[in-house]
């Protein structure tokens, strides 16, 4: 994967960081990545994806886009009212960068499925269960983040690292790490977890810094807090068994 003369002067910032270079640029070029949700938290972290050059993303979201979504979901206009949420965020993400490769499923049972085929998932929405499992099977790479109100949670997930079913259902809920759609957000919460989620997508693909694997990260928007939980395998594990 090359990159071109235009590639060059719009990534220009991202090239000069040592930590990425022409050589990250181009992995970013090159990598694909699933969005499922496309709400408060999955439209930041889509934007931004699409703003660093991920070169193929697929996004996934069969809910119909509706005017009380404006009020937090960034990746939509009101002009797309009425369109399946995958399909809205498409034209904002290709206006973003018109060279990515940007698919659209609002189909609600194909989630599972379009896992296959892309180096990251990033999930906001859906169900994360077979979300994780499809990850598994696949030896692929994810990002589980969500928003309720203002407090949100996110984990990144790797082969080798504690899956989302190492960490007991009743954990998850009191960190805030479940599935959008189940309550409101805080717009700007979910900007501040849909980036946190973009940025661990940024890092997988590179494979630098420190991902949030076998590490919970918990946001409180009320009181500006953060909080992190350590992770561990689970040999009992649903999902994973431990292995």
């Amino acid at each position: 994967m090359s990159l071109t003369e235009q590639d060059i002067l719009r990534y220009a910032r991202h090239i000069i960081m040592p930590e990425v270079g022409g050589r990250g640029q181009k992995r970013i070029k090159a990598a694909s990545v699933l969005v499922a949700g496309l709400g408060a938290a999955g439209s930041a972290a889509a934007l931004y994806l699409a703003a660093a050059g991920v070169g193929r993303l697929t996004l996934w979201d069969p809910a119909e886009l509706t005017e009380a979504d404006l009020t937090q979901a960034i990746a939509h206009a009101r002009s797309s009212l009425g369109q399946s949420r995958a399909a809205s965020a498409r034209g904002k993400l290709l206006a973003i960068n018109p060279d990515a490769a940007v698919a659209a499923s609002a189909d609600p049972d194909a989630l599972p499925d379009l896992v296959a085929g892309h180096q990251v998932v990033v999930a906001t929405a859906g169900d994360w269960e077979a979300v994780q499992s499809a990850v598994l099977q696949a030896g692929a790479s994810a990002v589980f983040a969500g928003v309720q109100g203002a407090a949100g949670a996110a984990l990144a997930h790797r082969p080798g690292t504690a899956c989302l079913g190492c960490i007991p259902a009743e954990e998850r809920d009191r960190a805030g790490l479940r599935p959008e759609g189940e309550g409101c957000a805080v717009a700007a919460a979910g900007g501040v977890v849909g980036t946190v989620a973009a940025t661990e997508a940024l890092k997988l693909i590179l494979d630098i810094g420190s991902p949030l694997t076998d590490r919970l990260w918990a946001y409180d928007g009320w009181t500006a807090r953060f909080r992190e939980t350590g992770v561990s395998r689970r040999p009992d594990c649903p999902l994973c068994g431990g292995d």
